[in-house]
């Protein structure tokens, strides 16, 4: 009894787990951790903040990559910037800078049929306004003149319509010289002969030769003022 007595004292006297853990706070078979996490994922959670601090510059670094080539660009300069060394690339218009205006005289016709070359000269205005840094104006006012002359017009079948017998397809094509003569200097800055353009028609439709004329007249305008681009 008595050897009973004396170790039940003794368990009372040495503390218990939950009386260390609840005067400390501490776990006695913990690390000193209250979150629940084992040491292995513990420092596995540092290595990877440490991890992450280390890249955080590089991102950082990765994402304004594509601002800076875009404020330094690829070897281009703008009209009136200073490069600061020299470049194969210029942004610059792709028609001449020391021309501001043209005249447009109407187009002479040396074929048969006429008024195309009313629709020709008209379309000419347009593009040059539409697509060029150029004013059209009148001969005294203008730095340049263009001018030109249908020597051909030309309608091939292309097709026929087997039960009707008559075309079911035809080609327009147009045929002309043209020379951009500056007025200044006296210089031919653009000359070319027998410049051609096509355009078809469908009679089987209901459309005559005014269509095939006039897509014509406007496909020609749009390869005329293509041919006014200053050399590369």
């Amino acid at each position: 009894m008595n050897k009973a007595k004396g170790q039940r004292e003794k368990n009372l006297s040495e503390p218990s787990a939950c009386n260390v853990r609840r005067s400390t706070g501490v776990s006695p078979v913990s690390d000193g951790s209250d979150t629940g996490e084992t040491p292995v994922l513990r420092k596995n959670s540092h290595a990877v903040s440490r991890a992450a601090k280390a890249l955080s510059p590089l991102i950082f670094a990765f994402c304004l990559l594509p601002f800076a080539l875009l404020t330094t660009g690829c070897g281009y300069n703008q009209a009136g910037d200073e490069p600061k060394q020299k470049s194969d690339y210029k942004w610059r218009s792709l028609y001449r800078q020391d021309i501001n205006t043209v005249a447009v005289p109407i187009f002479t016709n040396k074929d048969f049929r006429r008024g195309l070359e009313f629709r020709l000269s008209k379309a000419v205005v347009n593009q040059l306004e539409a697509q060029t840094p150029y004013k059209v104006v009148s001969r005294e006012r203008a730095d340049t003149i263009l001018e030109g002359e249908i020597t051909e017009i030309r309608v091939n079948v292309i097709s026929n319509d087997y039960d009707l017998a008559i075309p079911q397809e035809q080609l327009m094509t147009v045929v002309v010289n043209f020379v951009w003569k500056d007025l200044r200097s006296g210089r031919i800055l653009v000359e070319r002969k027998d410049f051609e353009q096509t355009a078809p028609y469908y009679p089987t439709l209901g459309e005559g030769e005014f269509v095939g004329t006039q897509q014509s007249a406007e496909r020609l305008a749009i390869g005329i003022v293509q041919e006014l681009q200053a050399d590369w």
